[in-house]
């Protein structure tokens, strides 16, 4: 396909535009600072291979909970705790997510499934097109769609297939949210570490992969409009080489991230079977989390 269009552009485009446009020595100036920055973005990519593997979890505890504490969350275990105290249901909930979130959802609605509704409605309104246009696709109107004659067949759907790949994610966040609120929970710290954490290297991924696309995108234009200068097309090659680099770095952060939902979501889910498993007396169980004293004379300030 390159190779056709460059033929394309050789046979309409004048010769001072296939040779480079007179942009030679820029090409070539490009071509040896890429040559300079590509060997350390390779060997940086290769170097964080634990950050797209099970050992990138530990990276949340870089990050601070405040302001939220166990004793602020109301759960009667803590998420650290429940690999130790819930061992067996912490592997289960890992090791197959939708089976898992299909039993989760059913035991915070108390086993009743004439509550369940897709997504428990908490989903409900326009998504994709329907935002900008009411008439096209999708809007999600909870308990229309048959829910409560095979609520099991819907629920088995929710965790496998309709949040997409991301299904038995979804399906996780609307249980905990449903048990947040039944009981006045609030958010656990090791919960409030995850976050942070996944958003600040979420933050780097989408950063390194619009790096990867710019860098490709540069170096398809630069290949196939100068096919005869030998600079525009070492630049061109070397431009290629940096966007596989980036976009080598945003998937092993990917990765990372996805093993480091993984598991926390074993343990948190675990950690609401025991919070749905302990009698609760109906009162709210949480209270609102305390700034530390630095943040709060921060604000005096």
């Amino acid at each position: 396909m390159a190779d056709m269009a460059k033929e394309i552009v050789r046979a309409v485009c004048p010769d001072c535009w296939t040779e480079g446009c007179g942009l030679n020595g820029i090409f070539g100036t490009c071509a040896d600072g890429l040559e300079v920055v590509n060997p350390i973005l390779e060997s940086f990519a290769g170097a964080i291979w634990c950050l797209g593997s099970p050992l990138a979890f530990p990276f949340i505890f870089c990050f601070s909970p405040d302001p939220h504490t166990y004793e602020s969350s109301g759960y009667e275990i803590s998420a650290l705790q429940v690999p130790v105290r819930r061992p067996i249901s912490c592997c289960a909930y890992m090791i197959c997510l939708p089976c898992g979130q299909w039993h989760l959802r059913r035991q915070v609605l108390g086993g009743d499934m004439t509550k369940y509704k897709l997504w428990q409605g908490y989903h409900d309104g326009p998504h994709c097109c329907a935002r900008q246009c009411p008439s096209a696709p999708i809007t999600i109107e909870a308990g229309t769609y048959g829910e409560q004659d095979c609520p099991d067949f819907f629920l088995c759907l929710e965790v496998w297939i309709l949040g997409g790949f991301w299904s038995s994610c979804c399906a996780f966040e609307v249980s905990r949210r449903v048990l947040r609120e039944e009981r006045g929970l609030n958010t656990d710290p090791t919960e409030a570490r995850q976050d942070k954490c996944i958003g600040f290297f979420g933050n780097i991924m989408h950063h390194c992969f619009q790096a990867g696309m710019c860098c490709c995108l540069t170096s398809c234009c630069v290949m196939i409009c100068a096919p005869d200068s030998e600079e525009a097309q070492e630049c061109g090659g070397e431009a290629g080489r940096a966007a596989r680099s980036c976009c080598r770095i945003a998937h092993t952060i990917w990765r990372g991230i996805m093993f480091t939902r993984v598991i926390t979501t074993g343990c948190f889910s675990a950690q609401m079977l025991h919070e749905v498993n302990t009698p609760w007396d109906g009162r709210p169980k949480g209270r609102d989390p305390v700034a530390p004293k630095s943040m709060q004379m921060q604000d005096r300030g």
